[in-house]
């Protein structure tokens, strides 16, 4: 059996939110983890999503495909970033911080299931799940507050 490897990016900050590192932070600028015939010939399943106004992806993966092309992600290594902060009117403060590859990586749970940071559940790797699956949220369905009554 093919070992698998899952990962979770999300295109809000370069550094915090997603590696710098190429190809990864090209193709999370280019959203390439919401092209569903990308990810089926990558052989990808990927669970795609918004969280507020940024887009997130659990990454289901073979470990040959992280090999050739995200090899940063098993490993320990260390990479820093900055962040500017605004407070009031000041100028923005540079903040630097420290961060792992191996911090992008989900791990199974006793259960063998896989939980994201949001609470999505990862794909199963499977042929059927090769490409991209949106998930959804049941809160919009059971929202009725911009629905007005006519009675």
């Amino acid at each position: 059996m093919e070992e698998i490897v899952y990962f979770e990016l999300n295109n809000w900050f370069t550094g915090r939110d997603y590696p710098s590192c190429e190809p990864i932070a090209s193709w999370v600028n280019e959203s390439k983890f919401n092209d569903d015939q990308w990810c089926k010939d990558n052989k990808l399943c990927v669970l795609a999503g918004t969280i507020d106004m940024s887009e997130n992806w659990c990454i289901t993966a073979p470990i040959a495909w992280v090999q050739n092309n995200f090899p940063q992600l098993l490993t320990d290594e260390h990479y820093t970033y900055t962040l500017l902060v605004h407070r009031g009117g000041s100028e923005p403060e540079k903040l630097d911080y420290d961060k792992a590859y191996s911090d992008f990586r989900r791990y199974p749970d006793e259960d063998g299931e896989v939980e994201g940071q949001f609470g999505w559940m990862f794909l199963e790797y499977t042929e059927d799940n090769f490409g991209v699956t949106w998930y959804e949220d049941d809160w919009s369905e059971s929202d009725d507050s911009d629905e007005e009554d006519d009675d």
